[in-house]
């Protein structure tokens, strides 16, 4: 009988202390972090609308706060969001998971959130991408933060006027990101001769736009030594 009240009183002790462990595990606070973020990627949330006429979209803030609420945890969420992205089937949400990663200090998902800021299908993803990456302020996302300022996505904000405004989210963040990478790394000579080319771009010009531009006026160069060389011969 002894015996018996030995470990029914063992249970009483045991059982609410597991309890309480559990509760203070990360990974209860991952579940709460994963329905928001699945309720933001939900293509029938009416909340989740990527063409607001405002500079700052709904989820797109939401979405920030719950980037800023794992950052707040810490690296202890890891582990679940790892485990997570191995197993999520819908893209848009293993894209957010891979900016998450990154976010929380994983160096492997840092290029990953590269590539989803330059080719995710999800307007959202590449905005929140571009954030995150930004206050890394990582050497190695230079080169994506260039492919970035080719970013086609835009929103319209007029207020109340009359003129209509096109803002490109993601290629704003991506210029400013560059500056501010550069600037950190200016015994880099990669990432000076990235800057070189920034310094070179035209306000409002793309990427992709200073490639033709320097094509261009190469062409033009080689075309004009030609004519030189031709007028020279021709001479003699």
């Amino acid at each position: 009988m002894s015996h018996d009240r030995f470990i029914v009183a063992l249970l009483f002790v045991l059982v609410p202390g597991l309890v309480l462990n559990w509760n203070e595990r990360p990974s209860s606070a991952f579940d709460g972090i994963l329905a928001r973020l699945r309720h933001e990627c939900d293509p029938t949330n009416p909340e989740a609308d990527y063409y607001w006429s405002q500079r700052s979209m709904p989820t797109e803030r939401k979405r920030e706060a719950i980037i800023q609420d794992c950052r707040r945890i810490g690296a202890a969420l890891l582990p679940d969001v790892r485990r997570q992205m191995k197993q999520e089937l819908d893209d848009e949400m293993r894209g957010m998971l891979i900016v998450i990663a990154a976010a929380l200090g994983d160096a492997d998902s840092v290029k990953k959130a590269g590539r989803e800021m330059a080719w995710s299908d999800f307007h959202a993803v590449r905005i929140s991408a571009a954030k995150t990456l930004r206050r890394l302020q990582d050497r190695q996302t230079i080169e994506w933060f260039f492919a970035a300022m080719d970013d086609g996505h835009f929103v319209v904000n007029g207020g109340c006027g009359t003129l209509r405004e096109k803002f490109y989210p993601v290629r704003c963040i991506a210029r400013l990101a560059l500056w501010e990478v550069v600037a950190r790394h200016p015994d880099d000579s990669v990432a000076q001769r990235w800057l070189g080319l920034l310094n070179e771009m035209e306000p409002f010009e793309t990427f992709e736009d200073l490639s033709r531009r320097m094509a261009e006026a190469k062409k033009r160069e080689l075309e004009a030594r030609a004519e030189a060389e031709y007028r020279l011969l021709k001479g003699k």
